[in-house]
């Protein structure tokens, strides 16, 4: 009896108390797994929205900042639209002479087809002097003749300059190779020369053609700025035309960048019209007073698909689009760039940025 006794006080579990234990720990993992799988779409979510935050607000303030400078140091319409010709014999990188060229406006639009991402130009001096057009006193014979000017105040070795005409539809880029000094007989008098340390943009037998006595020199300064911006494989770029600096990434994750031209149509110095038609001649460009830019960039993180076999979700279901301040409204559609990496673009989260900006440099022309 006492044997029977002892070997029933060392009975382990039943099966009955071990199939209960199974399913609570069973009911246990579910409710950890579900727990998990929540927490980690708040985290994604919060990383994907904080990362296109951050991308958007960096490319719109600086498109934003190049646009409410655009048109410094050259804001007279008569010389607005000409075709600007460079040959930039020291490049950062690439084959030497790097020809380019960029339209003399402060903002120009490159309309992307259909769908397709638009580009944004602009365009201003750098010059610390007081900018303005300098009037050619004596015509050229020949494009590597000296400049002979009105007055050469402010111009100094290393400037960019621009020639210019009014009604023309060629402009020419050079290097002051010369700071003019005043009470001597050249101190209205530019140099270009196409050796010695200011001579990158000064080709030998000089750029262009020969200018007439009434065409301008239009001195940019040293750093003018010249950018473009647009999008390559959802990054934001700009090129630095002038500087050489070309395909600089500016912003990751941006699949969108759309922009108005804001027309004073009516000549009272107000927008009236919101287009996007490409200006044709001088007094169009300078009938542009502001610029609308939307910009939309992606999360990086995607979610899982609800449709296993589409591959799409339900996270984003229509394209973005932005209202402006008059009540329109652009639609931004992101349906190709946004599936570039393969993953249907109705799986990522979007944040849309936008800003209207004023030319006040135009705004500001003299009469």
């Amino acid at each position: 009896m006492k044997k029977h006794a002892a070997r029933r006080s060392q009975s382990g579990f039943t099966l009955v108390e071990m199939m209960i234990s199974i399913v609570i720990a069973l009911f246990a993992t579910l409710v950890i797994a579900q727990t998990f799988a929540l927490a980690e779409g708040y985290r994604r979510s919060g990383t994907s929205g904080g990362d296109a935050s951050f991308s958007g607000a960096v490319g719109t303030y600086l498109i934003s900042r190049d646009l409410s400078a655009a048109g410094y140091g050259f804001n007279t319409a008569a010389y607005y639209g000409c075709d600007v010709s460079l040959s930039d014999k020291s490049p950062p990188s690439g084959t030497a002479p790097r020809l380019a060229d960029f339209t003399l406006a402060p903002v120009r639009i490159d309309f992307g087809t259909g769908t397709a991402p638009d580009a944004i130009w602009a365009v201003s001096s750098g010059t610390s002097s007081a900018p303005g057009p300098i009037n050619l006193t004596a015509a050229m014979s020949s494009p590597t003749d000296n400049y002979t000017v009105s007055s050469a105040f402010g111009v100094r070795a290393g400037d960019v300059l621009v020639l210019a005409q009014s009604g023309g539809t060629s402009c020419t880029l050079v290097e002051a190779s010369n700071t003019p000094t005043s009470a001597t007989s050249n101190q209205n008098v530019i140099q270009h020369a196409s050796t010695g340390g200011s001579s990158r943009f000064n080709p030998t037998g000089g750029l262009g053609g020969a200018y007439p006595a009434s065409a301008v020199v239009i001195d940019l300064g040293t750093t003018p700025i010249v950018n473009r911006y647009y999008i390559v494989n959802n990054t934001l770029m700009v090129d630095q035309e002038v500087s050489g600096l070309l395909a600089q990434p500016v912003a990751a994750n941006i699949v969108q960048l759309k922009a108005i031209y804001g027309v004073d149509n009516i000549g009272d110095g107000a927008v009236h019209v919101w287009s996007t038609t490409p200006p044709a001649n001088a007094a169009a460009w300078a009938s542009i007073l502001a610029v609308r830019v939307a910009l939309v960039a992606q999360g990086t993180n995607p979610d899982k698909p609800s449709n296993l076999t589409t591959g799409q979700c339900t996270t984003t279901q229509a394209a973005p689009a932005v209202t402006w301040e008059d009540g329109s409204t652009t639609t931004l559609d992101v349906s190709t760039n946004g599936s570039a990496s393969g993953i249907d673009w109705t799986c990522f989260r979007y944040k849309v940025f936008h800003v209207t900006t004023s030319l006040r440099n135009v705004i500001w022309t003299p009469s």
